[in-house]
């Protein structure tokens, strides 16, 4: 215990300080891959606390759609830049090729505390576990023909496979699954990794994913997205504004005039926001608490001189106030004291949902925190095929609206309403550049860091207010970029699975006609063709006695007839078809006998005529000799 509090110690006074007794870091530490910030003295020069540069990817086209990125560190609080982010680009196969890939697309931002570590493992590894979640119900998730599927899924489009369980399973509900088990799953690794490596701290967590034309946003501690939209039409009303307005008179930008409105897809997981749950642990397990806290919250902070009077409270979970007397008991610290950001969690923790802190103390008392904390995601999705866009209104940023993701030192100091405003306005800025997007997340960064001025302070630009001396990272995500590139796979996908259809057919129709074939040939094998060999001896017979050829073929013919009437039964509409498709076989093999036949009277009328020409050649020629030597005994 006491070497886990020292190295916990020196982490957050040195992260990257290391030393033979201590245990080594998992990941090095540095900025995200796509910021491609590689060596040490770009690394030093990002962690620049008195200019505190902001960082933008060199190489836009790392992120897929245009999406833009920015960051600054904070002024001072930590010697490195204790938030992460991350995207990756992944595709679920199936093992047998029986289905078409379904690619997604994932983001997610990290703000560590306490050291960086538990921000960096997550960067690195949750995508990881994330695709192994989702390969577990790949067979359920990946697109299918519901016409010939086997497992009858057009039956219950909600239900996979509706004879595999007792309840309805919608693919939503299976990605939402996912990603909470790879949030728990990520914590428990974090506290696997104590044992190896230095206590990696904690951080909050918000990821989103893009799947199958829906997006899945879930998000544990105080980070934050929204969704930023726009109004179809508001910037042009706006413009006929400017026109018509007096021209003696200062005009507003018509990118200012304020047509967008945010839509939270997180909700902030504080002390104060989680009061109920928190107070709800506390009640159900007291020895949490040890001597303490108390799951008391109070009208105003008692002091010992109340002791003894009645004071305004609430206990556990209640929702209103009631009054009681206090006790010395109620002078313990509660759970949950302080309002708003400066709530604390045992007057410690600011955030009651992230990664890590497993071995986190609550200060002056030594209780642990963990037991109150939780890796549970609250997950909130959109389903994109929903959304109702004007091709002519051209407002696709608008109708679909842009995500942005953030670390709580942008949400400190700016309200969603004008993080939206900033985003349109450099979107109308800038309405063709491929760095729009960056440049709106740039802005955003900007703003929220503010100045510093003469005194060393970092103040608003706008408002003088202090600015956020926090680290600050920002995702700005172009929603209907992703749709439009999800519409041109689907389009694929359905030339896929016709391709597959017809592919499937023919192999069903090739096997039935083996199948048949094999079928005929078997019971031909146990027939005994009496009809036929008739047929093959007159054949003998006609090269045997050329002389005889109009008899044979009549007998021939006569045979043939026989055989016909005998095996070839006329098919008719009630006939099977395995029975047409026998007649049919039978009554080419008679023709083809019947030929065979042909083929060998002509041969031998051939034979027959050849021979009877070489006797008439012979005769002649012999009559002619024997004609001269007659003459010659004449003379």
């Amino acid at each position: 215990m006491l070497n886990n509090f020292k190295n916990r110690f020196i982490s957050a006074i040195e992260p990257d300080l290391s030393s033979a007794d201590l245990l080594p870091d998992k990941f090095p530490y540095g900025r995200p891959p796509f910021l491609q910030l590689l060596t040490a003295d770009e690394l030093r020069a990002s962690a620049n606390h008195n200019v505190r540069p902001i960082i933008v990817p060199r190489d836009l086209n790392l992120l897929p759609w245009g999406t833009g990125y920015a960051e600054c560190i904070n002024s001072g609080k930590s010697k490195w830049n204790e938030d992460q982010a991350a995207f990756c680009r992944q595709v679920l196969t199936d093992p047998e090729k029986k289905y078409p890939d379904l690619p997604y697309t994932y983001f997610g931002i990290f703000d560590g505390h306490a050291g960086y570590g538990a921000a960096l493992a997550a960067s690195y590894q949750f995508h990881d576990i994330l695709h192994e979640m989702l390969v577990d119900c790949s067979e359920l998730l990946l697109p299918r023909d519901e016409v010939n599927d086997n497992s009858k899924s057009h039956q219950n489009p909600t239900f996979p496979h509706p004879t595999y369980f007792q309840r309805r399973v919608s693919r939503d509900e299976l990605i939402i699954g996912a990603l909470e088990s790879a949030f728990f799953h990520m914590d428990w690794l974090i506290a696997q990794d104590r044992n190896y490596y230095r206590d990696a701290g904690g951080c909050t967590a918000c990821v989103t994913l893009f799947i199958d034309g829906k997006m899945y946003v879930a998000n544990a501690g105080d980070s934050r997205a929204v969704l930023c939209q726009r109004r179809a039409g508001a910037g042009v009303a706006a413009s006929v504004m400017q026109s018509t307005a007096d021209p003696n008179k200062t005009q507003t930008n018509p990118m200012d005039v304020d047509n967008s409105y945010p839509t939270a897809y997180s909700a902030d997981h504080t002390p104060e926001t989680e009061r109920e749950r928190l107070m709800n642990v506390a009640r159900l397990k007291p020895q949490l608490m040890g001597q303490h806290y108390v799951a008391m919250e109070y009208a105003k902070r008692p002091h010992i001189t109340d002791m003894g009077k009645r004071i305004l409270c609430r206990q556990g979970t209640m929702k209103g106030w009631s009054y009681k007397t206090l006790t010395r008991n109620d002078l313990r610290i509660p759970v949950v004291n302080g309002e708003g950001k400066r709530s604390r969690l045992l007057g410690t923790l600011g955030v009651t949902r992230g990664f890590g802190d497993h071995d986190l103390l609550a200060i002056n008392t030594g209780v642990q925190i963990k037991p109150f904390l939780t890796p549970h995601p609250d997950v909130r999705q959109r389903d994109l095929s929903q959304v109702v866009s004007i091709p002519d209104e051209h407002n696709e940023d608008g109708d679909y609206g842009i995500l942005v993701m953030a670390t709580d030192g942008l949400w400190d100091v700016s309200e969603n309403d004008a993080v939206s405003r900033i985003v349109f306005q450099m979107l109308s800025r800038y309405p063709k550049e491929k760095h729009r997007y960056t440049m709106a997340a740039q802005e955003l960064v900007a703003r929220a860091r503010g100045k510093i001025n003469d005194s060393g302070h970092w103040r608003l630009a706008d408002s003088k207010a202090a600015a956020t001396v926090d680290d600050i990272s920002v995702i700005v995500i172009p929603v209907y970029q992703y749709y439009k590139e999800h519409i041109d796979w689907t389009h694929n996908d359905t030339r896929e699975l016709e391709r597959r259809r017809r592919k499937a057919a023919e192999d069903n129709m090739a096997q039935e006609a083996v199948n048949d074939f094999n079928d005929i040939a078997a019971e031909e094998a146990h027939v005994v063709e009496e009809r036929p060999q008739q047929v093959i001896a007159k054949a003998e017979q006609v090269i045997a006695v050329p002389n005889q050829e109009e008899e044979r073929q009549k007998e021939d013919q006569h045979v043939l007839s026989e055989s016909e009437e005998t095996l070839v039964e006329k098919p008719n509409d009630n006939t099977p078809l395995q029975a047409r498709l026998k007649t049919v076989t039978e009554t080419l093999q008679q023709v083809q006998l019947e030929a065979r036949a042909k083929a060998t009277l002509e041969e031998n009328t051939e034979l027959s005529a050849e021979a009877t020409s070489t006797v008439t050649t012979t005769t002649s020629a012999n009559k002619q000799r024997n004609n001269r030597k007659g003459k010659g005994n004449k003379q």
